[in-house]
């Protein structure tokens, strides 16, 4: 089943927000639904996980 999904993300422009939106769509086509909620258990359960994420991120 597809189903669009809404989400409000604060962006800086138009140009972020469509590579938000192309970020996304890559997630989804790469992992699916399970993937991305998996992803969000993980980040959720495990610390080592969380850091990793937030120190790619800085």
């Amino acid at each position: 089943m597809k189903t669009p999904i809404t989400v409000q993300i604060e962006v800086k422009n138009q140009a972020e927000a469509k590579r938000v939106q192309k970020a996304l769509e890559t997630i989804n086509r790469n992992f699916g639904a399970k993937g991305i909620i998996k992803m969000e258990q993980l980040f959720l359960t495990d610390a080592f996980i969380r850091n990793l994420v937030k120190m790619k991120l800085a």
